[in-house]
């Protein structure tokens, strides 16, 4: 199928359009941080392992076109998983941007987009007998050992240390784009701005966006913008 009539009619398309809309609307000369799954992948197949799983030649499309999407004006870094599929969203989404005359870089790899001090196995094991929706009540309320998994908040806060830090040495009017997956990505929409997870999934390219200002955070999530009073924990409530 067509990449812009996927982009276009997809329903894991719309949030990703939603971003792109949004984008527009915050302050021009802010910098901006959105943070996204990957692009389009199939489920795998009993013989294959989930990490192993790269994009369909539709999730390469349309993330392509999500950069293409992006203001010009705005200079872009990106940042990503381990995991291929991550990487090559944001290979697809530098790719689109350039393609229309923007600048940007690959800024490589960050530990808390694809990792929450977890035992080997851990997400593989739990996902056996708990749904990803459960899992994420229990982690939030400290169910599991720290030995296993990072507390919550704790991955949460150690997060920010790497992603709302690191925005201040973008450009003037950059955006940070982060690309991880669906359960980090739901994590750190709790963890950092009190959004708790429910039945209706990340899908594809969706996320969230957001601007660090002097006394609130402003956020757009799914379909509308939030004004997020800064956690307790977070000294540095200055505008980057």
């Amino acid at each position: 199928m067509d990449g812009e009539h996927i982009w276009k009619n997809a329903d894991w398309a719309v949030e990703v359009r939603n971003i792109t809309e949004a984008v527009e609307k915050f302050p021009e000369n802010s910098k901006l941080i959105i943070v996204l799954r990957h692009s389009h992948r199939n489920n795998p197949t009993k013989n294959e392992k989930m990490v192993d799983l790269k994009l369909t030649p539709q999730g390469h499309q349309v993330a392509k076109i999500f950069g293409q999407n992006l203001p010009r004006s705005r200079p872009i870094r990106l940042f990503h998983s381990v995991v291929e599929r991550c990487k090559e969203t944001a290979e697809d989404i530098l790719e689109g941007f350039v393609s229309v005359g923007g600048k940007g870089t690959i800024n490589g790899m960050l530990t808390p987009l694809f990792q929450a001090g977890t035992a080997p196995r851990f997400f593989l094991n739990i996902f056996r007998t708990e749904s990803p929706l459960r899992f994420m009540h229990r982690w939030a309320v400290g169910f599991y050992s720290p030995e296993t998994i990072a507390p919550l908040q704790s991955y949460c806060q150690n997060a920010a240390d790497h992603i709302w830090k690191g925005i201040k040495n973008a450009q003037e009017g950059g955006i940070d784009i982060h690309i991880t997956h669906d359960i980090f990505l739901i994590a750190l929409r709790y963890g950092w701005f009190g959004l708790p997870p429910d039945r209706d999934w990340i899908p594809f390219l969706g996320g969230v966006a957001f601007v660090l200002l002097e006394n609130e955070i402003k956020v757009f999530n799914k379909d509308r913008f939030l004004s997020i009073p800064y956690p307790y924990w977070w000294k540095n409530k200055i505008s980057y």
